[in-house]
């Protein structure tokens, strides 16, 4: 483990004290209010973390003088902009985090991640690659979180290579595994096999497994340092997209085009943890039924009320005509309650149901 022991959560905003609440984070990470910098400037042992959900001039020049090790987690702006210039000249490491639906979730789901990264769970714990985790996560360029999940370690393992393989030159890569206390010694070195390999061996790596009590499924977070110019390609344009939908839509609109085949579509769409199911739904949907999905649209721009647009939405979902997740994405849209839509489908189901 490398020798920074403590981690100083500094929230400037609102939206960041909230995300870092929700992390649940242990007794080896310390928050410390935003009034209170003065004692992160003057030299507070362990990594200071500092988290902003809205990144402006101001916060830029409170930084300009930071020095030792800190990171810096903000939102993404899927571009270099001047601002992120000026950040990149100084010694924090930046990680912008690509917002969801909910802002505080996504930037408690990266806290979370940096916490995982420094500190250890237990004594079983074991890492490899570089001693100190700053010769990995550098200063002067962009990194990025990743996620995957799943229930066998196998199918997660092979989830977050194909993502590492996915991303265009990478410069190094960070891994957290969470996994039950129980796994099998041969399946930790089957893993550490495939995540090795999706790396260049040129690159620096640090890799690490916690063994966490209750566990019932496996997580892995990588933290990926990746060029800090933005490409023209599909790749490009699938991470620029903040939403699932939006990475979904670029993958169909490919598809539409001509531009890939289905082969090339479900590769995709695995690479970047979508289920085809729902790239041919949204193909379906926009492409094949597209007077029918139009026509629900101008019904929601032309609603009166809240209740009308309830209605509409209800109505799709009770059809089939849409599922959860474009629900999901509507509701956002038009600032609907997701459990009154669910209800109201429910309610004109029932009578098909008892007919």
């Amino acid at each position: 483990m490398n020798s920074l022991q403590k981690l100083h959560f500094i929230a400037m905003d609102e939206t960041a004290k909230q995300a870092v609440e929700m992390a649940n984070l242990t007794k080896k990470s310390v928050i410390v209010d935003a009034g209170g910098l003065s004692s992160v400037f003057t030299g507070s042992p362990g990594v200071s973390v500092f988290v902003v959900s809205h990144l402006d001039e101001t916060f830029a020049d409170a930084v300009s003088g930071f020095k030792g090790k800190g990171i810096l987690l903000f939102p993404d702006p899927g571009e270099r902009t001047p601002l992120i210039d000026k950040l990149l000249k100084t010694p924090l490491v930046l990680i912008p985090v690509r917002l969801e639906s909910l802002a505080t979730l996504s930037f408690s789901h990266a806290v979370k991640s940096v916490e995982r990264l420094f500190v250890e769970s237990s004594d079983q714990d074991f890492e490899l690659g570089e001693e100190d985790l700053f010769d990995v996560l550098k200063p002067h360029t962009l990194h990025r979180f990743y996620y995957t999940e799943g229930r066998q370690l196998k199918e997660a393992v092979l989830r977050m290579a194909h993502r590492v393989r996915s991303v265009r030159r990478i410069e190094s890569v960070a891994y957290i595994l969470e996994v039950p206390a129980n796994t099998a010694l041969f399946a930790l070195d089957e893993a550490i096999d495939v995540l090795e390999i999706a790396v260049p061996p040129e690159q620096p790596l640090f890799f690490a497994i916690r063994f966490v009590k209750g566990v019932t499924h496996v997580k892995i977070t990588a933290c990926i340092a990746a060029r800090t110019h933005m490409t023209s390609d599909i790749q490009s344009r699938i991470d620029a997209q903040p939403t699932y939908l939006g990475k979904t839509a670029v993958i169909v609109e490919y598809f539409a085009d001509g531009k890939i085949d289905e082969k090339r579509m479900d590769e995709l769409c695995r690479e970047n943890g979508i289920e085809p199911e729902d790239a041919d739904r949204l193909y379906d949907l926009f492409y094949v039924r597209a007077d029918e999905t139009a026509e629900l649209m101008r019904t929601l721009r032309s609603a009166r009320s809240e209740e009308e647009r309830i209605e509409a939405v209800a109505r799709a979902l009770a059809d089939n005509f849409i599922d959860v997740r474009i629900l999901e994405e509507l509701a956002h849209l038009y600032r609907l309650p997701p459990d009154r839509i669910i209800a109201r489908a429910g309610e004109l189901q029932a009578p098909r149901k008892e007919g």
